[in-house]
């Protein structure tokens, strides 16, 4: 709505402009008549007034001063001066003020100055378009682009297949994402295990986006990358290749992706690394090994989600790169469909799925929030019901627990609650039953670590010839290399080479006294390229060159080490 105010000491003119324009019934115009400048200021001093329609010569303060005075307080403020006289020199000092936009004389008439009044509202309305518009792009855009863009690529994400680049790529470029929607895209997924001393939702909020800045930076060296949150542990990293030509062969575009994925692949322990040493996070990286078309982009990130809890050591540090190309579609239920839109189950979903214990705040919270007899409102209690329900078997389903859950608990129960169901018996149910969640996960954590172990001894006992390194082990288990070397030594109480130095003495032990090979070919066996390492390592840990093991063994009787 706009405010004028009609100013003139002549009573028949001021009720006859008044008049005038309340019955041209101008839409979102608000009509104020006062008789004097002084009246005027009273005015200005409580309401903004957009248009004054001024008398210039007045007593006690005339048109030019009331100007000076409506400047002062409203400067987008427009004045359209009305004179009885054709004074040249009024008309001159007005149009000097940028605030007058029209002078006229009172003899032109009614539909003159309504012209004039018009006129001004629709300069008026221009000047706002332009002034919101400008301010959106200079200060409000850069300060709303991050959401537009996480909220655009999530529903690219979770919505249906896109099959129209043009308008992908309009998309794209009015948000300012710098991806080209005819090229393929890499998708990685990090997924914070722990969060150390972060308990509150800010302070993870917090450092959630310091994780994916980092990302950004490390991988933007070699990449284009926007970094955006799938949910409160878990952020999505898409990856493109850097600007080139529109005509860009297939063949150097292939070589320059060949580059990029040996770069973003090397790239992710540093990533890893980096999140654990600033921002003291324990953080997993899931990676496509494969470059993916938009379309294909959120059933590719699902079975990222779901490589999360497929993966043996849910909790510990895991690196893993998965062909996503050979993968089925993920079940629907990945893609939060009733959890999401209810941040206390989420945060509940969130900590039963982190391990992190803070699922009971998030429970109590929202029992609380129901009340202790639950909503009176029946669709209400059933909006309640349903989404705890789908929370429940979406957690399940998500953690590979339902078919536990079917044989070891009263899942079935869940299905005969109603609105007429008393609610603390809702509640009860409901606790028990994310209760046992939390303990069965608690034993398979146990499991999957005894797994994991048994996993790198199998392997290292079979592959002593071949490549022991600490990245080569944890490509096996799909751990971070250096997280690795921390949980092994605090499962086992030494580090993973010494138990490999030992498997080594081991063999080499029993083929040096149970068979009659040659020295180098126990060498090569042991992976020793070496045949002279081979001897200084085995006389540095035995305590005697293998030939003199051999020897002394056999004419020792003691066939056995």
């Amino acid at each position: 709505m706009q405010r004028m105010m009609i100013v003139d000491d002549e009573p028949i003119i001021l009720d006859g402009l008044y008049e005038y324009f309340v019955k041209a019934e101008l839409p979102e115009l608000e009509i104020i008549k006062v008789h004097s400048a002084a009246y005027a200021i009273e005015w200005l001093n409580t309401v903004k007034i957009d248009i004054v329609l001024s008398d210039i010569c007045m007593p006690g303060m005339d048109g030019m001063q009331l100007i000076q005075e409506i400047v002062d307080r409203w400067p987008r403020c427009k004045v359209i001066l009305l004179t009885g006289h054709d004074e040249f020199n009024y008309a001159h000092q007005a149009i000097r003020n940028p605030c007058v936009v029209d002078y006229l004389l009172k003899t032109e008439g009614m539909e003159s100055i309504r012209t004039a009044v018009m006129r001004t509202l629709e300069q008026i309305a221009a000047e706002e378009e332009e002034f919101y518009r400008t301010q959106w792009l200079r200060d409000k855009l850069p300060r709303a682009l991050p959401h537009l863009q996480q909220q655009s690529l999530l529903e690219l994400l979770r919505g249906p297949e896109r099959s129209d680049r043009k308008q992908l790529q309009e998309e794209f470029d009015a948000i300012r994402l710098p991806f080209r929607a005819d090229r393929q895209v890499l998708p990685v997924l990090l997924r914070i295990e722990t969060w150390r001393s972060a308990e509150t939702g800010s302070d993870r909020g917090l450092l959630r986006y310091a994780a994916a800045n980092i990302a950004e930076e490390l991988l933007g060296d070699k990449a284009v990358v926007k970094a955006i949150a799938l949910d409160t542990g878990t952020i999505v990293c898409l990856v493109q290749l850097q600007a080139a030509e529109p005509a860009f062969s297939a063949a150097a575009e292939e070589e320059q992706w060949a580059r990029t994925l040996r770069f973003v692949h090397g790239t992710l322990e540093s990533i890893q690394q980096s999140c654990g040493k600033f921002l003291q996070l324990s953080v997993s990286v899931f990676a496509s090994e494969h470059t993916l078309a938009w379309q294909e982009l959120g059933p590719g990130i699902n079975r990222l989600r779901l490589a999360v809890h497929e993966s043996p050591g849910l909790g510990m540090e895991k690196l893993l790169k998965l062909d996503l190309r050979e993968s089925a579609a993920p079940p629907a239920q990945l893609q939060d469909r009733y959890a999401a839109s209810d941040l206390l189950l989420e945060q509940l979903k969130q900590g039963l799925q982190s391990g992190a214990g803070d699922w009971g705040g998030a429970f109590r919270k929202w029992a609380r929030a129901a009340g202790e007899g639950g909503p009176e409102d029946p669709f209400h209690r059933q909006r309640l019901l349903s989404a705890i329900s789908a929370s429940l078997i979406q957690t399940l389903q998500e953690l590979g627990l339902l078919e536990a859950a079917r044989t070891e608990t009263d899942l079935s129960r869940m299905l005969y609650f109603t609105v007429q169901s008393p609610w603390p018996e809702i509640v009860s149910y409901y606790h028990s039953a994310f209760a046992w969640i939390v303990s069965r996960r608690s034993a398979a954590s146990r499991h999957d670590e005894s797994r994991i172990l048994q996993v790198i001894h199998q392997y290292i006992k079979t592959h002593l010839a071949d490549d022991l390194s600490l990245t080569r082990i944890a490509r096996e288990v799909s751990l971070n290399p250096s997280y690795l070397s921390r949980w092994y030594k605090r499962m086992t109480g030494k580090g993973i080479s010494d138990y490999i130095l030992e498997k080594k003495v081991e063999l080499s032990k029993e083929l040096l006294l149970g068979t009659a090979l040659k020295m180098h070919e126990i060498s090569a066996q042991l992976g020793f390229s070496d045949q002279h390492y081979f001897f200084r390592f085995f006389k540095k840990t035995a305590g005697c060159t293998p030939q003199e093991f051999r020897e002394q063994r056999r004419m020792a009787g003691q066939p056995n080490a």
